[in-house]
């Protein structure tokens, strides 16, 4: 065995006891990385061999999403759906594509684990170029301080996703936009929330009531005749002067209202989801007395994500958490609980797109 590992071309290999000390590490993963096996055998991938980060920074080494601490704690096999970034010998970073899977004992207990990697820095170049240009489509810096009443935050379960928030500006001074949620994730995900705001663009300056941008994203659906990806959405139109807030939705999870306290409560507006159904009849809600409030619009992946028992945080879960932070501003707001619940997973990435929009009314009426 040994041998046949030896002898794997493009694949690196090393093996690790209990404790992540390297106890094999073959040929290729000598070339992928320089270090050769002297160097690194006896020792752990944290002194300074591998350092492994994350694509959001982390570093995996020493912490609780390490891919192969996981799946050594857990006693199964897994293949993180991104990418890990290794130090190589010379000091740069090289991205990876990696499946790790646990060592048992005859008597079935796990005594080390073993990772499998390949060089992918090609694949990353080209994800990170569609990354590039489906940030372009989400609010920036610049919507921000544009609009101070409105918070953001996104984590995509991959480099890109299927989670789209769309600000612009309606009709009348008004704000309008909507949180959409693709099925799946990914490229594909990904590639339709292109096709969503190449048809939200003259939307804009235009919208009176976010009940027209659905039925308009609807019409545009069945005109393109797809049949693979559904998706939900909740849209809005916003009068920051009046105060007047209106919601419309199409089989999104229900929105947070906090009052001027604090304290939450989920609204309700059940709706189908545009591809699923032939639908065209969305539940709206009209809240004239906006002002002093604060809605939290989510994804279904914010109140889904599992812990590592796979218990889900769940809606009262993420209540309690919005009540907690309430006093944040919007856009500090959304990043808490987005930390929040990827934190709560415990894991490498999240399970599903993580994206949070913050709509506060506590400035309404100022000009």
């Amino acid at each position: 065995m040994r041998e046949v590992l030896d002898n794997l071309e493009d694949l690196g290999v090393y093996i690790t006891d209990r404790a992540r000390r390297i106890l094999f590490w073959n040929k290729a993963a000598a070339r992928i990385t320089g270090f050769t096996a002297a160097e690194v055998v006896g020792r752990s991938c944290h002194d300074n061999v591998l350092s492994h980060v994350d694509r959001h920074g982390r570093s995996l080494c020493d912490s609780t999403v390490c891919p192969l601490a996981i799946a050594m704690d857990l006693g199964r096999a897994g293949t993180p759906r991104t990418f890990v970034f290794s130090c190589s010998k010379e000091g740069g970073r090289v991205p990876m594509a990696v499946s790790v899977t646990p060592i048992k004992d005859a008597a079935g207990v796990v005594v080390g684990g073993l990772e499998v990697f390949r060089e992918a820095a090609s694949e990353v170049r080209d994800l990170e170029l569609a990354q590039t240009v489906q940030r372009q489509w989400l609010p920036g810096p610049e919507h921000l301080a544009r609009w101070p009443f409105l918070g953001y935050a996104c984590c995509m379960a991959e480099m890109v996703g299927g989670d789209l928030t769309r600000l612009f500006p309606g009709a009348g001074g008004t704000v309008a936009g909507l949180l959409a949620d693709v099925s799946g994730h990914g490229v594909a995900s990904a590639l339709v929330t292109g096709f969503l705001v190449s048809n939200l663009i003259p939307l804009e300056g235009k919208v009176t009531s976010p009940v027209e941008i659905l039925r308009h994203l609807a019409r545009i659906y069945e005109q393109g005749g797809s049949t693979f990806h559904y998706y939900s959405a909740q849209a809005f139109v916003y009068d920051p002067i009046g105060g007047r807030l209106q919601l419309a939705n199409a089989g999104h999870p229900p929105p947070i209202l906090l009052d001027g306290e604090g304290v939450g409560r989920f609204l309700e507006l059940p709706s189908d989801l545009i591809g699923l159904f032939d639908a065209r009849e969305f539940a709206t809600l009209d809240l004239p007395d906006f002002a002093g409030k604060r809605l939290i619009i989510c994804s279904d992946g914010m109140t889904e994500s599992p812990d590592p028992q796979g218990r889900r945080l769940g809606e009262a879960g993420l209540l309690d958490v919005c009540q907690r932070h309430a006093s944040l501003a919007p856009a500090d707001h959304a990043r808490a609980l987005v930390d929040h619940v990827f934190a709560y997973t415990h894991a490498s990435d999240p399970v599903d797109d993580l994206t949070v929009l913050v709509l506060d009314g506590r400035g309404a009426g100022r000009a």
